[in-house]
């Protein structure tokens, strides 16, 4: 009786909503009404022609890689995942949990540039591995249907993460850098703003300001299913097979066009511009005041020398892998990431630009060893340490590697330590 007082309205509103369920059964996903429509029509004509499904038992589900796959830019793509990737993820691991090993020793307590080299440490971790997909999909040649969905459904929420770590260790790299001018123009007084509140002040914002700024690839982005239905010649008849792949693409409203462009010209600036102009500046400036006035040189302690020189290094090594990347960000900015008109050079471009993103999150601990003689006597003999069976030994082990080299805790203090002693002193 209740079916009776259906209005066309309702009934066609039903009719619709059995024949969107009917695509989603049969193809594996939800797609748009005029998609489903025009594969639902293709596959009546099909059996009008008495050509059926190959593979009815499966309802003829068959995933299949992007096309982009199989492209020049995919095959360099997969090159890299397959082969340099998992090299880095591997020396990102151990150099980078080494470097959070040997930022808690007491050596570097009462430095508040060590919280910015942790978090740097932790955020280049995040940045390498998660990229652990994307290896796994290059080796995958075969498509698998349930790896595959979970690989494009995941991506865009990998992306983001690889987005925010890679911001948060840029601006990391920034404020080391900022501190250590102010330690080198304002020896006496650079304490007064360096201090510990101000250092978490800058690691709570640094890490809100990226995650508000990479949330909007999430708003703006979205995994694409297409589907197309293909005739397959067989022995004795004919039969139709449904094939599918995902892609991640831009939302399609011109809104969301608008917003993508606007959050690449805002990642530019903010990620990669004006901090590789900030750093490059204070890197001639450190150098140059650090380096050939000799009585400043002298006036600092080791530690702070140390902490100096890691500083310098991981400013320079960001400054040689990152720069490349202002082309390539550029380059999405003016054009949007998903634009047909980026040529193979660029795409390729983009990928370089990443794999030497991952160098750079990657190396800093080999940096640190090759460069500065007291933290790789820190790093050896706390490893020496981890192997001794012996509790005093060890005990012994990591109270030496926390030592200043050559050095006395009577002279270790710096000039200007004992001038502000002098000050206080005489007031």
């Amino acid at each position: 009786m209740a079916a009776h007082n259906l209005t066309e309205e309702d009934l066609t509103r039903r009719i619709k909503q059995k024949i969107w369920d009917r695509c989603t059964d049969l193809f594996g996903y939800e797609m748009d009404w005029l998609d489903c429509s025009q594969l639902i029509k293709k596959i009546i004509n099909l059996k009008q022609e008495n050509i059926s499904q190959c593979y009815a038992s499966q309802n003829s589900k068959i995933v299949l890689h992007n096309p982009d796959y199989y492209s020049s830019c995919g095959s360099v793509e997969h090159l890299i995942s397959q082969y340099a990737i998992p090299i880095l993820q591997l020396l990102c691991l151990f150099g980078n949990v080494i470097n959070l090993l040997i930022y808690r020793l007491p050596y570097f307590d009462g430095s508040s540039s060590v919280h910015f080299l942790r978090a740097k440490a932790l955020a280049n971790l995040i940045f390498v591995q998660s990229r652990v997909f994307e290896v796994i999909h290059a080796w995958t040649y075969e498509a698998q249907p349930v790896f595959e969905r979970t690989y494009w459904d995941t991506k865009p929420y990998f992306i983001t993460i690889a987005n925010i770590s890679g911001t948060i260790s840029t601006w990391m790299t920034f404020l080391v850098t900022i501190e250590t001018v102010l330690c080198v123009l304002l020896p006496f007084s650079f304490r007064q703003y360096c201090t510990h509140r101000m250092t978490y002040i800058l690691l709570v914002s640094s890490g809100i300001a990226s995650l508000v700024l990479h949330f909007t690839f999430l708003a703006t982005h979205t995994v694409v299913g297409t589907t197309m239905i293909a005739s397959v010649a067989g022995n004795d008849n004919d039969c139709w097979e449904a094939r599918t792949w995902f892609s991640v693409q831009t939302k399609p409203l011109f809104v969301h066009a608008v917003y993508e462009k606007v959050y690449y010209w805002t990642q530019m600036t903010v990620s990669i511009t004006l901090p590789t102009i900030a750093m490059l500046v204070c890197s001639v400036l450190i150098l140059t005041r650090f380096t050939f006035k000799q009585e400043l040189g002298e006036a600092f302690s080791q530690r702070r020398k140390c902490v100096i020189r890691m500083t310098v290094a991981t400013t320079v090594s960001h400054l040689l892998f990152e720069g490349p990347a202002l082309l390539t960000f550029g380059a999405a900015a003016l054009k949007g990431a998903g634009s047909e008109s980026h040529n193979t050079t660029t795409c390729i471009l983009n990928h370089a630009n990443n794999l030497l993103s991952m160098v750079n999150a990657t190396i800093p601990f080999f940096v640190f060893l090759a460069c500065n003689q007291q933290f790789r006597h820190m790093t050896l003999v706390y490893l020496r340490a981890q192997f001794e069976c012996s509790r005093e030994k060890k005990k012994a082990l990591l109270a030496q590697a926390s030592s200043r080299i050559r050095t006395t805790r009577d002279t270790e203090r710096s000039f200007i330590d004992q001038t502000l002693i002098a000050k206080v002193s005489t007031i």
